[in-house]
Parts: structure tokens; C-alpha cells; sequence
């Protein structure tokens, strides 16, 4: 019977126990309320933090749980040390560990011990060697709080208790009783004498049992606390029985049966009340697990039509350029078709007269075949040389315009070059009694492709004798400018007008001008003349003389001879 009734008697112990082992945990959330804790007024209802850690107070739970989803001002940390004491009071127990040992929490300066408490409270029903490896932990700790320090004690000597380790229990509730006299703290005084005469029965120690069970018996009348007085009331019945003072066990006994009626009532309410809010916070949470649900389903069909417009405005830009480069490309066709027109009627121009001549030599020969034959001759030969150096330049600018020119750069001398074609230009100098000289280009070797250089000097040799006036001048000098020579053609003709002379190397039919025999010029060549000389790596300018006339500068690379 007495083993029976130690065993009951240990129940009750145990289940007293893990009654008030979280008041630590209280203290800090509610100091984080600076409705309870500042001075100056604020409204209740704009501090979601302060109505949430009163309804905790009160057992609300759903309540809190509520709360803390709508309060987005407070520390992150902080709400999770409340909702995992939610869930522990829900006996949710392993969501209050998931809680708890949150990193974030773990390391938070302001927090981490309640979270080690929190830890401590879950492996004290779960496994107690764990439990007391974090009280150990906590109380490792620099500065520790009095009241974290108090419960880390309460608990060891529980575990103490329960492995019968009954000298180390009694060793840490002797200081806890020391401490709570100092205090007056007559509830956690009269808790723990309670605990001290339940270890002494299990040792089969009863007076001393009875002798704590007295104290917290006097100390549990201060408090007015229905549970505790209920507890001391029930051990001492059972301490009295084993001493078999059965008058005082029978007077404890029905004291017990009156306190618990009252706390049956109350405990049986508030079952139902609990009860009732787990599964409120369930569905609460299931309500908000499907919010969330809609809402990435809401952000994925977001991100899906996002980007399948990126993709629509991506193919449209695609097809925006590609309609641009179409448009260019049909620019550069027209402009093509144009110059193609443009040299045609040019080429068509240009031929006309020679070959207008020719008919009309031919014609007179006919009439006068025997007196004038050798002029007429002379006279076929040169606009056949005009015919052929023509269809030569129109070969070259074609060649060019086509990419298809070769080009075949080396050192040559430019005297020799220049002295070739004033030889072939010597009759038509005769002719109009023009003077030639070529000054200062001994000595001299140009770097580039000869034969396209000879292009150049011959247009320009041409043009300057069409418009060099019968008895005029025509002079070829050099002059040494760095890295370059610049050959300098230059005439005493009629010089070029100046809206002529700005538009010169751009291909428009509609500005030539005619030499001085009446001829219309095309400006062909001086177009030719300018792909052939940047081909030699060169320049070429031209610009009136002011004492009449015009002057060709032309500039290529160059050195010395030796």
C-alpha cells in the first residue's frame, strides 16, 4: 500500500514539476513590450506586439498566433520565441523545437538564452539527458539572469530527482531555498519545500518529508495558489498515512478533495478551451498554407506571362532590326541602281562626243579623200586614244567599286614614271602648245601599286591639258612633307568654280563643265583618282591657284634614294 502510494505520490511530483518552468521565457516577452514597459501612452490597438503577448498571457492562443502574423514592426526573433511557445503550451512539441533552434535565434545576442531555455523545456519530456546538457550550457554563460539561473536549478534537481540522484537534487534545493527566503518569493519557496519533502519520502525518510511538506503546507496558505495547496495537501495525506496519523491524513485528504473539485472545474474548461484553440491554430494554419499556396501559384502564372512577353518584346525587337537592316539594305540598293544609272548616262555622255567626232571625220574624208587624209588620221588616232583612255577609267572604277581591283604595293621611282606619261601625252601638249616642265623629283621612290599611280598622274595630266588654254603652262614639282612626298600638278587654265570646287569628288553629272574646247567633263576620273591614291595610302587635294589656274597636291609614302 505504501508503494502504491509513493508511486502516486511521485506522479503528482513529476506533474508538479513541469508546471512552472517557463516563467523566464514570460519575462523576456513580455519586457519587449514597450506598451507595458515605456512611459509615454500608446494605444493599445497600434502595438499588435503588446495585444499579442497578453493574449498568450491569457491563453489565447489562436489569439496570438493571429497577432503575430499581422505584425510586421516587431523582431523577427522575438516572434519566433513566442509562437514556439505556443506550440509548446499546445504540446506541439516538435514545432517548438524547430523554433527554437532557429539559427537566427540561436545566435541573436538579446535571445539566445531564452532559446536555450525553450531547448532545455522540450528534452525535460522528451529526454532528460539532453535537457540537462543544455542547462549545463546555459549555465556556462557570462551574466546570467537570477531567474533563468533559479529554473536551470529547478530543473537539474528534477532530473536529479528522477534518476535518484538525491544528494545532488537536495544540494541545488537547498540553494534555491536560500535564495527564495532572501526574496520572499513565498510561491517558488513553498514549490520548492514541496520538492524537497517529496524527495525525502521516495527515501522512505518521512518524518523529514513531513517536516518540509509542514513549511510548504504554511507557505502555500500566503500564496493562495489552489494547485500548489492541493498538491502539499494530497502529499501530506499520504505522509501522514505512512506515519499512520490517520486524523490528521483524513483532514488533508478531504482539503484536497474541495481544491480539486474547484481546480477539476477550471482545469476542464480550460481542456476545452485548449483544446478549441489547437484546433483553431490548425485551421488557422491551414487557411494560411493555402493562402500561401494561391499566392506562389499567383507569382508563378506572374512570372510565366512575364516572360512570355520578355519573349514577345524580344522577337519583336528581332524583327524590328531585321525590318531595319532590310530598309538599309534597300537604301544602299537604291542608292546602287542610282550610281549605276548615274555612270551610265555618264559613260553615255562621255562617249558621245568622241565618237560624234569620229562620224564627222569620217564623213569628211569622203568628201575631200585625197587632200586631207594624213590630218583626218591624226586627228582618228587622238579621239581613239580619247576613246581608250576612257573605257580605261571606266574599267578601273568599275574594278574598284567592285572590290575586285588588285592591288600591289612596292618601292618605284617617280621621275621615271612621270617622264612615261609626258610622253604619251607629247602630241596633245604640242598641239596646244602647252609648256611642261617637271621640277624637283630626282631622287625620289614612292611606296604603293605603280600602275594605279600612273592612273592618277594621267587623269590628272589630262584634266589639266583639257583646261590649259593653247599657249598655257603645266608644271610638275614635288616637295618632301614628313612621312610624305606631295606631287604637286600645276596649271595656268581656267581654274574651277567654287560651288563646283566643294562637290568635286561627289558623282553628280549635272556639274560638269566644259574644257577649253567646248568638251563637257563628267569628273569620272577625279573619282577614279581618288579610290586609286587612297588605295597608295594617300591624299589627294585640289584647290584654285591664285594667279590662276588650279593645282593638284597629291601625297603618297616616299623616301630618298641612297
Amino acid at each position: 500500500m505504501v508503494l502504491k502510494a509513493k508511486s502516486v505520490f511521485l506522479f503528482l511530483f513529476i506533474y508538479h514539476l513541469s508546471f512552472c518552468q517557463t516563467t523566464y521565457i514570460e519575462s523576456v516577452i513580455a519586457n519587449e513590450c514597450i506598451v507595458c514597459t515605456n512611459e509615454k501612452k500608446v494605444k493599445v490597438s497600434q502595438n499588435l506586439w503588446h495585444q499579442a503577448h497578453l493574449a498568450f498571457e491569457k491563453k489565447k492562443y489562436e489569439k496570438t498566433i493571429e497577432l503575430l502574423l499581422k505584425d510586421v514592426e516587431s523582431n523577427v526573433c522575438l516572434k519566433k520565441l513566442l509562437k514556439g511557445n505556443v506550440f509548446f503550451r499546445l504540446k506541439l512539441y516538435d514545432k517548438s523545437l524547430m523554433l527554437f533552434k532557429d539559427e537566427v535565434l540561436l545566435n541573436h545576442r538579446k535571445y539566445h538564452l531564452a532559446a536555450l531555455k525553450g531547448i532545455s523545456e522540450y528534452y525535460l519530456v522528451k529526454n532528460k539527458d539532453s535537457a540537462v546538457i543544455y542547462y549545463n550550457r546555459i549555465l556556462n554563460e557570462k551574466n546570467l539572469p537570477v531567474r533563468l539561473r533559479n529554473e536551470v536549478y529547478e530543473g537539474i534537481a528534477y532530473v536529479n530527482v528522477t534518476e535518484e540522484k538525491f544528494d545532488e537534487a537536495h544540494f541545488f534545493y537547498e540553494k534555491l531555498l536560500s535564495f527564495y527566503k532572501k526574496e520572499q518569493d513565498f510561491l517558488s519557496l513553498g514549490r520548492t519545500y514541496t520538492n524537497l519533502g517529496n524527495s525525502y519520502f521516495e527515501q522512505y525518510k518521512d518524518n523529514k518529508a513531513k517536516k518540509y511538506l509542514d513549511s510548504a503546507y504554511v507557505v502555500s496558505k500566503v500564496t493562495n495558489n489552489q494547485k500548489l495547496r492541493s498538491r502539499i495537501a494530497y502529499n501530506l495525506y499520504l505522509v501522514s498515512e505512512a506515519l499512520k496519523e490517520h486524523k490528521e491524513a483524513v483532514q488533508y485528504l478531504k482539503e484536497y478533495n474541495i481544491l480539486q473539485d474547484s481546480i477539476q472545474t477550471e482545469k476542464t474548461i480550460w481542456k476545452i478551451a485548449e483544446q478549441k484553440e489547437a484546433f483553431n491554430l490548425e485551421k488557422k494554419q491551414v487557411e494560411i498554407d493555402q493562402k500561401t499556396k494561391q499566392r506562389n501559384v499567383f507569382v508563378v502564372f506572374s512570372l510565366v506571362i512575364l516572360l512570355l512577353l520578355l519573349a514577345i518584346f524580344w522577337f519583336y525587337k528581332k524583327l524590328q532590326l531585321k525590318h531595319q537592316q532590310i530598309g538599309i539594305l534597300n537604301e544602299e540598293l537604291k542608292e546602287t541602281n542610282a550610281l549605276k544609272n548615274q555612270i551610265f548616262s555618264i559613260v553615255a555622255h562621255d562617249l558621245r562626243s568622241p565618237v560624234a567626232l569620229l562620224k564627222q571625220k569620217f564623213q569628211l574624208q569622203t568628201v575631200n579623200e585625197e587632200d586631207e587624209t594624213i590630218t583626218i588620221d591624226k586627228n582618228v588616232v587622238s579621239i581613239i586614244d580619247s576613246l581608250s583612255f576612257l573605257l580605261d577609267n571606266l574599267l578601273s572604277w568599275s574594278l574598284s567599286q567592285s572590290n575586285l581591283l588588285h592591288v600591289e604595293k612596292d618601292w618605284f621611282p617617280l621621275l621615271p614614271v612621270v617622264k612615261q606619261i609626258e610622253h604619251q601625252y607629247k602630241s596633245l601638249l604640242a598641239d596646244k602648245e602647252i609648256v611642261f616642265k617637271i621640277e624637283n623629283l630626282y631622287s625620289v621612290l614612292l611606296f604603293g601599286d605603280m600602275e594605279l599611280f600612273k592612273i592618277v598622274v594621267r587623269n590628272c595630266l589630262d584634266n589639266a591639258i583639257k583646261f590649259t588654254p593653247k599657249g598655257g603652262e603645266i608644271t610638275i614639282s614635288g616637295v618632301a612633307e614628313s612621312e610624305f612626298f606631295k606631287l604637286i600638278i600645276q596649271d595656268s587654265g581656267t581654274g574651277i568654280p567654287e560651288d563646283v570646287l566643294k562637290t568635286l569628288f561627289e558623282l553628280n553629272a549635272k556639274k560638269a563643265q566644259k574644257d577649253t574646247q567646248g568638251r563637257k567633263s563628267s569628273g569620272l576620273g577625279l573619282h577614279l583618282v581618288k579610290s586609286m591614291i587612297e588605295l597608295n595610302n594617300g591624299t589627294i587635294q585640289i584647290q584654285n591657284n591664285p594667279r590662276g589656274g588650279t593645282n593638284v597636291n597629291i601625297s603618297v609614302p616616299y623616301k630618298n634614294i641612297a
